[in-house]
């Protein structure tokens, strides 16, 4: 039990840390490389697929600090 109170004080930091670097950014006009370099750790793009007729392709962009959020 005490190792998942330090994991989840440990999340909880990292969330705290990452909302407090993104307040910089809320009125962002244009992302430029050393804005997408501190807020983004990776991109994953995923192969085309069909659907309806048409070609989608799934993109999951992981966070610093929170990882990837679902939306």
């Amino acid at each position: 039990m005490t190792e998942q109170l330090a994991t989840s004080r440990e999340n909880e930091q990292s969330v705290d840390a990452w909302l407090d670097m993104v307040q910089n950014y809320y009125d962002l006009q244009e992302l430029d490389r050393p804005t997408l370099v501190r807020l983004i750790q990776k991109i994953e793009i995923s192969e085309k697929y069909t659907v309806d007729d048409h070609e989608e392709r799934d993109i999951h962009i992981y966070y610093n600090f929170v990882g990837y959020i679902e939306v």
